[in-house]
């Protein structure tokens, strides 16, 4: 009996703890809507967070003006070219991403009203794409957009994949400090 009463626990944990693409977007999304940009950060894939910062590299070879006023401006005024380079994958996307919102907010205040899921589409067992609906407001500016979220799965976890938008920052602001 002992045995029936593990092997049922151990049955039901699995089936609890199962993440489906939805329940993690739905994490992502709450995460945004709260602004806990650092945690939201975290839903990333990984190997696309090593990528990204690779494509920013660039701001190590600006002149030292420019390179402390791209730390200063994307991390923080406490932070140093060594902190920045000691910083993990999703530290590093953490202090950009979060730069990017609370310029959001600065520029009128940004409220996630909401995210719906509308559908999803599976592409082999380990990626999934959401159609949602997003409802967001930036000062008296409503707006509702439609967005495909890309997720992978790794190992049992699902992980958000960088927006084309998103992987196309780096250039934009390499762009923007070579002038």
């Amino acid at each position: 009996m002992k045995y029936l009463v593990f092997s049922f626990l151990a049955i039901f944990s699995s089936i609890v703890f199962a993440e489906t693409a939805s329940d993690r977007a739905q994490v992502y999304f709450n995460d945004l809507a709260e602004g806990r940009y650092a945690q939201a950060a975290e839903h990333f894939d990984p190997k696309q967070l090593r990528e990204f910062r690779e494509l920013m590299s660039f701001y190590t070879v600006l002149p030292e003006n420019e390179r402390s006023q791209f730390i200063n401006s994307f991390f923080g005024e406490n932070e140093t070219e060594e902190s920045v380079k000691n910083k993990s994958d999703v530290e590093f996307f953490a202090g950009l991403f979060s730069f990017i919102m609370l310029r959001a907010e600065a520029a009128g205040g940004i409220n996630f009203d909401g995210m719906e899921i509308l559908g999803e589409v599976k592409e082999g067992d380990d990626t999934s794409h959401l159609v949602t609906r997003n409802k967001v407001s930036v000062g008296e500016v409503n707006l509702e957009a439609m967005e495909v979220v890309s997720l992978r799965r790794i190992d049992k976890h699902w992980k958000v994949k960088l927006s084309g938008k998103l992987k196309g920052l780096p250039q934009q602001l390499e762009k923007a400090y070579s002038k």
